[in-house]
């Protein structure tokens, strides 16, 4: 059985367990007021990136938000290196402002290759309540540049994303996002493999990002994720998986989870993913994000 293959039957499993566990509740929804029964739905995610991927959550106009993602290294080597605490570990330092409720603009500094991404996401269309418009649509945009010392040109050292994002809320507990995207790296590295073969490596990788999360509690959620690539791709990349779990606190949205990328940025994790969860490769992480009302928008 292939590697893409047995990813994407884990990623199956895990989308199928997780609506397993929202079926019983469904029924049992809480009751809430709606001052306006066709206003948006709010909370489709609790925060702006699930996992590695970006959600149609946004932030309200005057916001900020800070975020700090960090991926440890492969857990699987075992106590030798603490379960992958002592490895080398990828860390990205976000902020994003809300400009008004559907436009953020972002960016961010992470440690691998000292990459520094620019980005925006924009609601197009918000889901309503009495199913008027029954998804959410948001578009993102993201420029990253390579800022070590690889002795490439400005010009070569650029990557991009461009990503639309639909999702639904079903509910008060399950939501649901598939994220066409599309990544371009303009320089690609040429290496060869143990055997000498010579490891052919794409500019720019189609995907569709699959992203799930159903609310525990009011202060729990599980999410999982899975990103997919179709078409050409490099060779020795994998597909992405991960599975996580969501702690709101008010003001803080504690994110902790298992994965098997252990890039931080989308493009990268559709480009330049290695591993492979049924080998073993996954990682643990975690994400935090705080908000900071700084008002200003009404």
């Amino acid at each position: 059985m292939s590697p893409r293959v047995r990813s994407a039957i884990a990623a199956i499993l895990v989308v199928g367990i997780c609506c397993t566990v929202a079926a019983p509740v469904a029924t049992a929804q809480l009751e809430r007021q709606r001052a306006n029964p066709g206003g948006p739905v709010g909370e489709l995610f609790w925060a702006p990136t699930l996992i590695t991927t970006s959600t149609v959550t946004n932030l309200n106009g005057g916001d900020l938000n800070f975020s700090i993602i960090h991926v440890f290294g492969i857990a699987t080597r075992g106590v030798e290196d603490l379960f992958g605490l002592d490895a080398a570990a990828n860390i990205r330092f976000g902020l994003d402002y809300g400009v008004t409720d559907r436009l953020s603009l972002g960016f961010g500094r992470s440690r691998f290759e000292r990459i520094f991404d620019y980005r925006f996401k924009l609601n197009v269309l918000r889901q309503t309540r009495d199913n008027r418009i029954p998804v959410e649509v948001a578009v993102k945009g993201d420029a990253a540049i390579r800022t070590d010392r690889s002795g490439f040109d400005f010009v070569d050292r650029l990557s991009y994303l461009g990503t639309v994002m639909v999702a639904r809320r079903f509910g008060d507990r399950v939501s649901v996002q598939v994220s066409p995207m599309y990544s371009h790296l303009n320089t690609v590295y040429v290496e060869s493999d143990r055997e000498g073969n010579v490891i052919d490596r794409e500019n720019g990788h189609f995907g569709v990002a699959i992203a799930a999360r159903v609310v525990l509690s009011t202060r729990l959620a599980l999410t999982a994720e899975y990103i997919p690539v179709f078409g050409p791709r490099s060779d020795d990349t994998v597909d992405a998986v991960g599975v996580g779990l969501d702690i709101e606190t008010g003001g803080h949205v504690f994110q902790l989870f298992v994965t098997t990328s252990q890039w931080l940025t989308e493009q990268h994790v559709m480009a330049r993913n290695t591993d492979n969860f049924f080998d073993g490769d996954f990682r643990f992480g975690f994400n935090v994000n705080r908000v900071f009302g700084l008002g200003g928008y009404e």
